[in-house]
């Protein structure tokens, strides 16, 4: 094979080549007072930093009235919205389409490859679905799902079981939040005591050393956040290229429905 060239026209070589897709992931646990904001705002951030974005919401199953993510893998064709108020991203179900994905596990790699054939003409795609439907799909990738937590009690067993799968079953080492609402942000810095049992349950039991992020968010959804923003510049930089060349492999070693805000701005 023959060496690509060192020289001036190397550079515009680079931008010659197709961007591929970035994969991410966010976790769903129960907890929908702290996962749909937090993803909402995420998706309004890569859209204002230039992102095309697509969620595919494994909490929400395919039907003949409202196709997703199965009748993509099935027919490879998808029909754009003709409506110029159409938002500049979108959410589509994926909860059977997820599941054909991983069907067979030896297949991953192909699979990765399928979604980055589906989805080349966006910039960001995003999986929102349950531990245990991401780590089949994601497991060793690299990538670090977003696991948002509130300091409310059931938290903290659905935030544990899923930090106890990514790790265990997938090796993948989460992004984790601790969500702080501007009123709560406004009374003086507050201790979530869910935050903190996560982080001393995961060190006793799994070994890992939980670093939880504080984001506050603005009541009104429209508002910028400038925590969600510094986040998204995080996650864009542990995201999976949905390329044709399988994910390289960094094992972890260790001692509802979006309905309520689809087609946002």
């Amino acid at each position: 094979m023959l060496d690509r060239p060192s020289n001036q026209a190397a550079g515009l070589l680079e931008l010659a080549i197709p961007q591929a897709p970035k994969l991410m992931a966010v976790v769903s646990h129960g907890d929908e007072q702290s996962e749909l904001p937090v993803l909402w705002r995420l998706c309004t951030s890569l859209v204002d930093f230039g992102y095309a974005v697509t969620v595919l919401d494994a909490t929400t199953c395919e039907s003949e009235t409202n196709p997703g993510l199965e009748q993509l893998l099935e027919y490879a064709y998808w029909r754009a919205s003709e409506n110029p108020d159409a938002p500049a991203w979108n959410v589509i179900p994926a909860g059977m389409g997820l599941q054909s994905l991983n069907a067979v596990p030896e297949r991953r790699a192909q699979s990765l490859q399928h979604l980055g054939r589906l989805f080349f003409h966006e910039g960001v795609v995003i999986v929102y679905g349950k531990a245990e439907w991401l780590t089949p799909l994601l497991a060793h990738s690299g990538i670090k799902p977003l696991l948002a937590v509130t300091p409310v009690k059931r938290s903290l067993l659905t935030s544990y079981l899923a930090l106890k799968r990514l790790l265990l079953k997938g090796g993948l080492q989460p992004t984790i939040v601790n969500m702080v609402g501007d009123k709560q942000g406004a009374a003086g810095p507050k201790v979530n005591t869910v935050a903190l049992n996560l982080s001393d349950c995961a060190r006793n039991f799994l070994g890992f050393d939980v670093n939880a992020r504080d984001i506050t968010t603005p009541d009104d959804l429209d508002r910028p956040s400038a925590d969600i923003q510094r986040l998204a510049l995080q996650m864009l930089e542990s995201a999976l290229p949905l390329t044709a060349g399988a994910p390289q492999s960094t094992p972890y070693t260790q001692h509802s429905s979006m309905n309520y805000f689809a087609g946002s701005h």
